[in-house]
């Protein structure tokens, strides 16, 4: 990258962030959602909810946090993810949904093994992200692309450089962080490892101290370890793998109170959408035993990518390989999330022990 590059990114950078802090500093929660520094976005969703079905963002988006309204987006074609027009820091990353994890799935018990040769059977403190849940994903995936222990470390070094991309399409991020990233993508030794490990990792994390501080629920993984099934899918709902679904409108729709024009951006809040307290019964407890309609929403609805599969599968290997040691694990410090991270709520570290 040229001087003069680097500086109009950085340039183009600043103005980003400096308009989303100024909107949300006089009242747009979206654009406060969008600067990513804060641990809990969850107010964010609920002062959003606030404004009805539809709120429209003074950055120009539609934002929405309905269940029925999200459907509405995610199973119509004429939204999509593909852009009219996307703003010079974002356009590196337009695409990066395009990337899916190689076909089809690993054996699940061999998924098991790999994940039970990380988790300690004796006492121990370890950062459940990176020597877990990261490194479970990071392994699965390079056992399906048949690579070697050197061409591990790269894929390693590829995801860690690129796992802010999903966060970057809508967040701009620092410009260090997102020339790496960029010079990551021009390499990228496979498309899957963008979001694949990504993704995996902090939903396997979720689920992990989802089971541990739910009541009884780690005795009862422990007593039955099909229940890994379940308690997957309740985490899709509570805590999805993506936050935050961008689209494009290619027809004008209208949608309860919103008149949606070609050309418009969408976001649907799939976080906020399977906690809609229209839909679901006491929405914030994490019930794996909650009945199965109506449907828990994924951010690849209408647009299938492979890459909600591929998380289901590592969840449920996790959750069975560490089903006899959760009830002697516990959280042993804060659990830190990346900054800039609306889309993913991306974890950096999570301290646990036995």
């Amino acid at each position: 990258m040229t001087t003069v590059e680097h500086s109009r990114l950085g340039s183009a950078l600043q103005v980003a962030r400096g308009r989303r802090w100024a909107f949300g500093a006089n009242g747009d929660p979206y654009a406060m959602l969008l600067c990513g520094h804060d641990d809990d976005p969850w107010h964010w969703y609920e002062h959003i909810r606030a404004s009805g079905p539809w709120f429209r963002s003074r950055t120009g988006t539609w934002v929405t946090t309905s269940h029925t309204q999200a459907v509405e987006v995610l199973d119509d074609p004429a939204f999509t993810r593909a852009w009219s027009s996307a703003p010079d820091w974002a356009a590196p990353f337009a695409g990066i949904q395009a990337a899916a994890p190689p076909d089809p799935l690993p054996d699940r018990e061999t998924l098991v093994r790999q994940y039970a040769g990380l988790m300690p059977t004796s006492a121990a403190r370890f950062d459940l992200m990176r020597d877990f849940a990261w490194e479970g994903a990071l392994r699965g995936l390079a056992a399906q692309l048949g690579l070697s222990s050197a061409d591990t470390g790269r894929l390693d070094a590829h995801a860690s450089a690129t796992r802010v991309s999903p966060d970057a399409v809508l967040s701009p991020q620092q410009l260090l962080v997102t020339e790496r990233a960029i010079a990551a993508l021009a390499d990228a030794p496979d498309g899957a490892a963008v979001l694949g490990v990504e993704l995996a990792a902090n939903t396997v994390c979720r689920a992990i101290l989802a089971t541990c501080r739910t009541e009884g629920l780690a005795d009862r993984l422990a007593a039955d370890p099909e229940l890994a099934t379940r308690i997957a899918t309740e985490t899709f709902r509570a805590e999805p793998p993506v936050h935050l679904e961008r689209r494009t409108a290619l027809e004008d729709r209208e949608l309860a109170c919103a008149r949606i024009t070609a050309g418009s951006e969408v976001v649907v809040a799939v976080a906020a959408a399977n906690r809609d307290p229209q839909v679901f019964a006491d929405p914030g407890r994490f019930d794996p035993d909650r009945p199965e309609a109506p449907a828990v929403l994924s951010a690849d609805r209408g647009c299938r990518d492979g890459l909600a599969g591929f998380v289901v599968a590592h969840v449920e290997a996790a959750l069975r390989a560490a089903a006899q040691t959760l009830p002697r694990l516990s959280v042993a410090g804060p659990v830190i999330h990346r900054r800039r991270s609306p889309v993913l709520r991306g974890i950096s570290r999570c301290p646990v022990e036995i």
